[in-house]
């Protein structure tokens, strides 16, 4: 049976990338954008550990996070590089003119998206 932790989170970490999608536009600044595809990361990772059985940390940290879900047993090694999303949690945020990484954002896009639908796949079967 799903987890309705992981469940809620899930839906919440898709509506951060329909966010995420509509802010991909040039001309809006990719702090905003890489604030929204952490957020949906980060809840993404947040429900798998609640399908592992694990209670998720009140952390924004992506690797600890990834490392967490490791640790439960969870295999991340395909998604690892989403870990660089950690810097829009909270340095980012906080600052008034960030300097740009330069992202790819349809391919940071669709690896945030990737995560989302793995994790949808492990919570529906419940394991």
């Amino acid at each position: 049976m799903a987890n309705p932790e992981a469940q809620a989170l899930l839906r919440i970490a898709r509506r951060d990338l329909k966010a995420a999608e509509v802010l991909q536009i040039p001309s809006i600044d990719e702090s905003s954008w890489g604030f929204q595809i952490q957020q949906a990361v980060e809840k993404a990772l947040k429900a798998w550990l609640f399908s592992l059985g694990e209670e998720p940390p009140l952390i924004h940290n992506l690797t600890a996070l990834l490392e967490r879900v490791a640790d439960a047993g969870g295999d991340v090694e395909p998604f690892l590089a989403l870990e660089a999303f950690t810097v829009f949690a909270v340095q980012f945020r906080y600052d008034a003119e960030p300097e740009p990484m330069e992202l790819d954002r349809r391919d940071w896009q669709q690896r945030a998206v990737e995560l989302v639908d793995h994790v949808e796949l492990i919570v529906r079967r419940g394991c």
